[in-house]
């Protein structure tokens, strides 16, 4: 039997370098959340979370069948948005197996990738499964549930990449094709 795995989208964050709300921006013909959001919508994931401080982006994935999480204090960092989306898939899914988690702001990244990410995790029999780069982690990544405490206990503007690091042993490494899935557009000159 398949391993339950949800899915958690971070779009929270309040894209100071940017300049603006830059997951409402356009980018290649639709809004950067968009991008990620119509990759994964038809996933067999479940459950689905989106984890936002903004309403539009709440409204509309609600009709995408996800569930939103509200960041009611994005300025927390990174780790309150992964607590939060964590807590609210158990609560939905208490026997989750694992989590994939993936950010809003990855327009490039492709739907092979995150595909590959899954499979990787379900076949690699390793806790973690990230994509990556050269020497660049980037998202999606999956956190098996071993590792669910310790993501509930992240602080500050850490995110996963930290328990990452420390867990190699447990970690299979998912190299991407192209460098370009993995840019994350933190300022208008990405």
């Amino acid at each position: 039997m398949d391993d339950k795995i949800g899915l958690i989208l971070l779009a929270a964050g309040n894209s100071v370098r940017y300049n603006g709300i830059k997951l409402l921006d356009t980018v290649l013909e639709k809004q950067m959340y968009r991008h990620i959001v119509d990759k994964v919508k038809t996933l067999p994931l479940v459950p689905k979370i989106m984890v936002t401080q903004y309403d539009e982006i709440a409204e509309k994935v609600l009709t995408d069948g996800f569930h939103v999480k509200i960041n009611d204090r994005p300025e927390d960092g990174i780790s309150r948005s992964i607590r939060l989306g964590l807590k609210e898939a158990l609560e939905i899914e208490p026997s989750l197996d694992a989590v994939l988690f993936s950010v809003c702001d990855q327009p490039y990244i492709t739907r092979n990738t995150i595909e590959a990410v899954i499979d990787a995790y379900r076949s690699q029999y390793q806790e973690i499964v990230c994509a990556y780069y050269g020497d660049k982690l980037g998202n999606p990544c999956i956190f098996g549930r071993k590792y669910f405490e310790e993501l509930d206990k992240l602080t500050g503007d850490i995110g996963g990449k930290s328990i990452i690091k420390h867990n190699m042993e447990d970690v299979f490494l998912l190299q991407v094709d192209n460098p370009k899935e993995l840019v994350d557009i933190d300022t208008r000159q990405n």
